[in-house]
């Protein structure tokens, strides 16, 4: 009997082993991939960063444009060019109309009552 506890025994260490050795490995390529999702996120950060100044500069131009003067041509030339970006920048006014409704929509929480003040263990939490 102790022979086979023994095979039993080299076998189960066997299979520990080599699952081990397979969850290093799962962990190794999710480390890859998180790193490799973190550069894309960075570069997409960048990247809108980047448009949202573009169109930021753009809009400020298009307003500071008939305080110079009443140029016939120029603006004309500026709206074909933006035409052109049209498809870019939409989604970039998505983006800032959402970050514009979640700064707007912070409420004003009213103050604690005095009983509440005594009580400093209790975090009291309006929904």
């Amino acid at each position: 009997m102790l022979p086979l506890l023994i095979i039993l025994f080299i076998v189960s260490y066997g299979i520990l082993t080599m699952l081990v050795f397979e969850q290093g490995q799962t962990i190794e390529s999710q480390r890859g991939l998180i790193r490799e999702m973190l550069k894309d996120s960075t570069q997409l950060a960048s990247l809108k960063g980047k448009l949202s100044r573009d169109d930021s500069e753009r809009q400020q131009e298009e307003t500071s444009a008939p305080v110079d003067g009443a140029k016939v041509g120029p603006p004309a030339a500026k709206a074909k060019q933006s035409d052109s970006k049209d498809s870019e920048p939409k989604a970039t006014d998505k983006d800032a109309k959402k970050s514009g409704k979640t700064a707007r929509s912070t409420k004003q929480l009213p103050g604690k009552p005095a009983a509440d003040l005594e009580d400093v263990r209790r975090l009291t939490r309006v929904i």
